[in-house]
C-alpha cells in the first residue's frame, strides 16, 4: 500500500505546470493524453485532462480507480478513489521533489534546441544545479502553448523521465475537476506524507 501512495503522489507531481517566469514559454493549452512516467523501480501511465492549470490524472491500480485532481485556484490537490466514495484533501504544494518547470520559475533556462516529440515541435530547456543532495541536471522539453512533452533529469539519488502521448488539445469539460457530490472528504496524514513522498528529483 505504502508503495502504491508513493507512485500516485509521484504521478500528481507532474501534472502541474504553473505560469512560467523568464524565458520559459507560458501555458495557456487546453488538452487531454497519457503521461508516462518513470522513477527509479517505479513507471506508471494514465489518462491526463488538462485545461489552463487544472488538471485530472487517472489510473487504474490493482482493479481500483485512482484520480488525483489538481486545483491550483484553490491552492488544493485531490486524491479521489471512486469505488470507495473517498476523496483525501492536501495543499497544492505538497509535490515532493519532483522536478517540474514550476520550480524553476526564477531560473533562465539554457536551450539547447528544437525537437519533435510525438509530433510535436518542442523547445528543450535544460537547468542543473548544486543544492540538497548534490548536482542534478533537468531537461524539459515544451511546446510554445506549455505543454511539458517530454522530461528527463539526473540526480546523485537516481533519475527521472516522464513523456506525453496522444496529445489532443480541445476545451475540458468542467466538471472533470470537480469531486463527485456525496464523496466523503477527508485531510491528507502529514506522517503519511512524508513517509510516501519521492525523492528522486532535485
Amino acid at each position: 500500500m505504502m508503495r502504491f501512495w508513493s507512485a500516485l503522489l509521484l504521478a500528481m507531481a507532474l501534472l502541474s505546470v504553473p505560469a512560467l517566469a523568464g524565458s520559459w514559454p507560458v501555458p495557456n493549452a487546453a488538452y487531454d493524453g497519457t503521461r508516462v512516467i518513470k522513477s527509479g523501480d517505479v513507471q506508471m501511465s494514465g489518462r491526463i485532462f488538462h485545461d489552463h492549470g487544472k488538471e485530472r490524472w487517472e489510473m487504474n491500480m490493482e482493479g481500483m480507480t485512482q484520480v488525483m485532481i489538481m486545483r491550483p485556484d484553490l491552492e488544493k490537490m485531490f486524491m479521489l478513489m471512486p469505488q470507495m466514495n473517498m476523496a483525501m484533501e492536501m495543499p497544492l504544494n505538497d509535490g515532493g521533489n519532483i522536478p517540474t518547470p514550476d520550480r524553476y520559475t526564477e531560473t533562465v533556462p539554457e536551450i539547447i534546441g528544437q525537437e519533435v516529440i510525438a509530433g510535436e515541435g518542442t523547445t528543450k530547456y535544460k537547468v542543473e544545479g548544486n543544492e540538497g543532495a548534490g548536482p542534478y541536471t533537468v531537461y524539459f522539453w515544451i511546446t510554445d502553448d506549455g505543454i511539458t512533452m517530454r522530461t528527463q533529469a539526473s540526480t546523485a539519488e537516481g533519475s527521472f523521465e516522464m513523456h506525453l502521448e496522444g496529445l489532443q488539445r480541445g476545451v475540458q469539460s468542467a466538471e472533470l475537476f470537480e469531486l463527485p457530490a456525496g464523496v466523503q472528504v477527508m485531510p491528507a496524514n502529514p506522517a503519511m506524507m512524508n513517509q510516501t513522498m519521492p525523492g528522486q528529483g532535485p
